[in-house]
């Protein structure tokens, strides 16, 4: 009698033990089961990195695209230290001259920017580079293009799904704080022209013309440049007061217009403070780039200059 009572004891324990569901990614042994067979089980978000291991991004090109990426790694950084999730980013010293642009958008606690080592990116490592098509969408159209290519640096983190904005516009909210700071000459802007010349063959830069656009604006409008003009000290110039490209996404903030080279330096204006207060972008591009959730307007470089007052109204 006595072995039968203790063979009923251990079934039942047995039983009870096998009733206990354990949590295995986000569902239990039964869901897991039946998720495997089709069933309906919730499927779980994208596991992140194991801890410890790097996720290693790099560009191999200029600066404009650097800027779309460190943008938003920077904009993340705090999600980034949360989750633990490091992140390496390399980019190519031969096409980027001034460093320091690109520090501005780091945090070294989420983000260790290197050097690309004989411009040749290390097994593993993911490509971020505005060339490359995103879910049949190409960079044409940035507003379309950019929150995919967004959600993919996301799944890549092992963040999909969670909600960040990804937005080509990001909420930028340090600039006020960069903006407080400024010389009022730069503050309340008319018109940012950023006539940086291209380096990425976006347009054919017409130097001279652009520049006495540049002149003739400045007669009647309050106006700021991001490279100088020879022989003028008249035009605020973003350059000969040592701003960068952070500064310069500042001023756009509270600028009224923006003419500028599509190009590296006006990525940096692409923010939700400035989408809200710009009435018209003016930009000169011969590579089919549009934008579709701001007012803008795309010019050849045949353009005449001297018709630019048109589009200010």
């Amino acid at each position: 009698m006595a072995v039968k009572r203790k063979t009923r004891i251990r079934k039942r324990k047995q039983k009870r033990f096998r009733s206990r569901r354990i949590k295995l990614s986000g569902g239990t042994v039964h869901e897991n089961v039946k998720k495997a067979q089709g069933g309906d089980a919730p499927v779980p978000p994208p596991a992140p990195p194991p801890e410890n291991k790097e996720v290693v991004f790099y560009n191999k090109y200029h600066l404009g695209d650097n800027i779309f990426n460190l943008k938003f790694l920077y904009n993340i950084s705090n999600v980034l230290k949360e989750k633990k999730i490091k992140v390496k980013y390399l980019y190519n010293p031969i096409e980027i001259s001034n460093v320091d642009e690109l520090k501005r958008y780091i945090d070294p606690d989420a983000v260790n920017l290197q050097p690309l080592e004989n411009n040749s990116p290390p097994q593993g490592a993911i490509e971020l580079w505005m060339g490359n098509p995103r879910n049949g969408a190409n960079s044409n159209n940035f507003d379309k293009y950019f929150p995919k290519h967004y959600e993919m640096i996301l799944d890549k983190l092992g963040l999909g799904n969670s909600g960040i904005d990804t937005s080509l516009y990001q909420k930028e909210p340090y600039l006020e704080d960069i903006y407080a700071k400024l010389d009022p000459k730069f503050k309340d802007l008319d018109i940012l022209i950023i006539n940086a010349e291209p380096k990425s063959a976006q347009v054919v830069y017409h130097k001279a013309l652009f520049e006495k656009m540049c002149l003739e604006l400045s007669k009647k409008y309050k106006v700021a440049i991001t490279s100088p003009i020879e022989g003028d000290d008249t035009i605020p110039c973003t350059f000969k007061d040592k701003l960068m490209l952070q500064d310069i996404a500042a001023v756009s903030t509270h600028a009224k217009y923006i003419i500028g080279i599509h190009s590296g330096p006006v990525t940096a204006c692409f923010t939700d403070a400035t989408k809200k207060s710009v009435k018209k972008w003016i930009l000169f591009a011969d590579n089919n780039a549009y934008h579709s959730e701001t007012n803008a307007v795309i010019l050849k470089n045949n353009y005449d200059y001297r018709m630019i007052e048109e589009h200010l109204k």
